[in-house]
């Protein structure tokens, strides 16, 4: 126990490290793109140390049930710096977005097989690009009337989706649904 504890804290460490050091230019030239992936890599390896997801933002799971609480915008992931859960993502069914979280962020579910069932609090504002990409039993997913954009591929791959309903001026990227889905428009 102590062991992995001192594991996940120098790999902290190391990801600040490294963060800082693209940050400010040492030992070569800024690049904007590298500064990125150092911040996004930094804050994904403190999130899987604290359970955290974005400011103000929490993840747990229990029993095949991922919550995500609290107040703010989700960690928007990457492939070089994914979800902290990503690595149990087959065992994810059930995702709920509660509190007062204001997005669902970029990949944050993506290639969660076992996913089922998604319930998004009303509240949040938009689902970011390939939030749900590849959930491919997803079935049934409540997207409340406070969404009012949903951004490219957020439910691309999602084949087992055959309807959702959205508000009527709910902006939709390229891409968000599989083609099989049918999108229905409720007044927001």
């Amino acid at each position: 126990m102590k062991l992995e504890r001192k594991v996940r804290l120098c790999s902290a460490a190391a990801a600040v490290l490294i963060a800082a050091i693209a940050l400010t230019g040492c030992g070569g030239s800024k690049s904007t793109a590298s500064s990125a992936a150092a911040s996004s890599v930094a804050a994904s390896t403190a999130a899987a140390t604290n359970n955290s997801c974005g400011e103000g933002v929490t993840w747990a799971l229990a029993d095949g049930t991922l919550t995500i609480s609290g107040t703010g915008r989700m960690t928007n992931f990457t492939k070089d710096a994914p979800a902290p859960w990503a690595d149990q993502a087959d065992q994810i069914t059930t995702v709920e977005v509660e509190g007062t979280v204001t997005s669902v962020g970029a990949t944050a579910f993506k290639d969660c097989t076992a996913l089922t069932t998604v319930n998004i609090a009303d509240g949040v504002e938009y689902i970011e690009a390939g939030a749900f990409n590849g959930c491919t039993a997803l079935t049934e997913v409540n997207i409340p009337l406070s969404v009012g954009y949903i951004k490219t591929g957020a439910f691309k791959g999602c084949t087992a989706l055959t309807s959702v309903t959205i508000r009527d001026d709910c902006r939709l990227d390229m891409n968000v649904f599989p083609d099989t889905v049918e999108v229905n428009h409720a007044e927001g």
